[in-house]
């Protein structure tokens, strides 16, 4: 009895295990980091008691962070997880605070500008404060998922063609448009959805942009059907996306698509038309 006591108080006492916030609300946001102790630093500057925790990992880089709406706000916790080192999706730390980190915490900062670009984005230096997050590139459109639906389909008719060199060059293309989405702009349900799909997007086209010919391309092209649905599902485009299937390719594969009328990217002229509509997604 006297143990399990104990171990309640322990529990509580321990920075990031409340689950007793009033007024909770939860979101995952991207923050950079590199190991173990990044994920005790963020976690404890992060915390602070009655009103906000955060449960960081290490292989995703991602942190859920709960608040208490009532007392801060998500920016307060991301400020102050900048100010101690870390970069993340709204805030970049100060140069100084990223260079006292200790060795095996100084990550790749893939949030962070060049001087070129920081200098064109805001026209002065901001040495000694903390910078805000590196702001998308230009959109079309207002929704910040579009470049990234886009550049899948001209990686998709690539493949269609047969055109391994602009397969590549989609599929990198693809990858640069994953690391700039304006996550901020998106809905709640988007965004959880993105922050869950996001890397292996960004993975799935290295594979593409790396690999050694057509058909190492079409294999790995396959494996970006199952994010780029749950994304087309969870945010809709006024216009319908096809989700097509083919029965012939590697026991069966699917593939999102713009136009109903099939044109195979696992075949090519092969088989152009082998295969059916599956499911229309549409708003």
């Amino acid at each position: 009895m006297r143990t399990t006591a104990l171990l309640a108080t322990l529990w509580l006492l321990l920075p990031g295990c409340s689950a007793q916030l009033k007024n909770a609300h939860s979101i995952t946001v991207r923050i950079d980091g590199d190991c173990p102790m990044c994920e005790k630093t963020i976690e404890e500057v992060a915390y602070v008691k009655g009103e906000a925790e955060a449960d960081w990992d290490v292989d995703a880089k991602t942190a859920r962070i709960t608040i208490d709406t009532m007392r801060t706000t998500l920016d307060a916790v991301l400020q102050r997880i900048a100010h101690a080192g870390y970069d993340n999706e709204r805030y970049l730390a100060p140069d100084a605070a990223y260079a006292a980190l200790p060795g095996c915490c100084q990550y790749a900062r893939s949030f962070k500008r060049t001087p070129q670009q920081e200098a064109a984005a805001h026209g002065h230096d901001h040495e000694g404060h903390v910078a805000e997050a590196p702001q998308p590139a230009p959109q079309a459109t207002t929704d910040p998922l579009t470049p990234v639906f886009d550049v899948y389909f001209q990686l998709k008719d690539a493949l269609v063609a047969s055109d391994a060199a602009k397969a590549k060059a989609a599929a990198q293309q693809l990858d640069a448009a994953v690391r700039v989405v304006d996550m901020g702009a998106l809905g709640a349900d988007v965004h959880t959805v993105w922050m869950q799909e996001m890397e292996l997007i960004a993975n799935v086209a290295t594979a593409i942009g790396s690999a050694k010919d057509l058909e190492a391309q079409r294999k790995a092209f396959r494996e970006l059907t199952s994010p780029m649905t749950r994304l087309a599902k969870a945010s809709p485009a006024s216009a319908p996306v096809y989700l097509d299937h083919c029965p012939m390719y590697e026991g069966g594969s699917n593939w999102l698509s713009r136009d109903k009328a099939i044109r195979n990217p696992f075949y090519g002229a092969q088989m152009m038309t082998c295969g059916s509509v599956k499911e229309t997604i549409a708003r």
